[in-house]
């Protein structure tokens, strides 16, 4: 077994959503809706149990070389640990260390690790001027030319009119959802599935503390469909839900799929045709009881382009088999207590 896969599961999560995912520790605490230091803490646990048994570096050096290697740091803060691993033998024989076992993780180079002290290049020395050369002679003055017969002026361009925008591609209508091989929308549900686990891992693991959103909703974001060399984990696809418009002229159609990974429990949403978001609103996800109450699982972020599609994950209540149904709403506000209208609903159901 490899020192990457003897880490606790949050601990691999975190960094995976790091290095194979870009993901900064303030995007992965919003996404939890955990504080910024519980996922730092994983981070710098991780790469503890990465290095050396007994590192001959002080623990806040450490923590400052597992953020330079995760990419977090300011530029300024970033150059100075970089000057500073180049003229500390033992800082940089730690970090070549840990950068030999997250090279695995990442298709892409990780930051530098200079090879020694960094010396200032001399500058060169500054040429001498050349001799002041004498004063030309005064040229004569030109002959002035003709001016130039103005003709009438141009008329003013009309302002173009604007043109709407075409309707957004996307995959077939609902219909047609399961055709070709289960059709657009669960070839993203594939490409998601692996966030949807590891953010059901964080969320659900210990340690950390809830962040106070206060009219700020957390989001459920949306992952980005980039191709990785990383396994992707055990899970079980507890439920496939098919989400159906509410309106019967609409053309927008949707799966979610409810998966579980040990206890922790989420949910993969994608849909197609749908409205393309403006600066006024946003698309949310809840869970609801027709008539009852409703949970607001989050709201989606990035937002809706104008291709219409929509992909976003998140982590589910334990309490999610209370629920009926899962709704994909249209908002308009950032502190909304019951579900806007209704775009797409399925019915929910854990039992496959």
């Amino acid at each position: 077994m490899s020192s990457l896969e003897r880490l606790p599961p949050d601990q691999r999560a975190v960094l995976a959503l790091v290095l194979q995912r870009g993901r900064s520790y303030d995007e992965i605490a919003s996404l939890l809706a955990i504080d910024r230091a519980a996922v730092r803490d994983r981070a710098l646990a991780a790469l503890d149990a990465l290095g050396p048994s007994e590192p001959h570096v002080p623990p806040g050096r450490r923590a400052l070389i597992t953020d330079y290697l995760l990419g977090q740091l300011p530029s300024r803060v970033r150059d100075e640990t970089r000057e500073h691993l180049a003229n500390t033998p033992s800082e940089r024989a730690w970090a070549r260390v840990l950068a030999s076992e997250l090279t695995p993780l990442t298709d892409k180079p990780l930051p530098e690790i200079p090879s020694g002290p960094i010396s200032a290049a001399p500058e060169p020395a500054a040429a001498p001027e050349p001799a002041a050369e004498p004063a030309a002679a005064p040229e004569p003055a030109a002959t002035p030319e003709p001016a130039a017969i103005a003709g009438p002026a141009a008329a003013p361009e009309p302002a173009a009119t604007p043109k709407a925008d075409p309707k957004p591609p996307g995959p077939k209508p609902a219909a047609r959802a399961r055709s070709r091989g289960g059709g657009g929308i669960l070839l993203a549900i594939a490409a998601v599935i692996l966030i949807a686990v590891i953010v059901a891992i964080v969320a659900n693991s210990g340690g950390s503390s809830p962040k106070k959103t206060g009219t700020t909703p957390r989001t459920t974001t949306g992952a980005k469909t980039t191709t990785t060399t990383a396994k992707t984990p055990s899970y079980h696809v507890v439920a496939e839900i098919s989400l159906k418009p509410a309106s019967k002229s609409s053309k927008a159609a949707g799966v979610a799929e409810i998966v579980t990974e040990g206890k922790a429990t989420g949910v993969i949403v994608a849909a197609d045709h749908l409205t393309p978001n403006t600066k006024h609103n946003a698309y949310a996800v809840w869970l609801s009881n027709p008539g009852g109450p409703s949970k607001l699982l989050g709201y989606v972020s990035p937002a809706v382009s104008k291709n219409g599609d929509l992909k976003t994950t998140g982590p589910l209540p334990s309490n999610v088999a209370s629920y009926k149904e899962i709704l994909i709403t249209l908002e308009t506000t950032t502190d909304t207590k019951t579900p806007g209208p209704t775009v797409l609903a399925g019915p929910l159901s854990l039992s496959g």
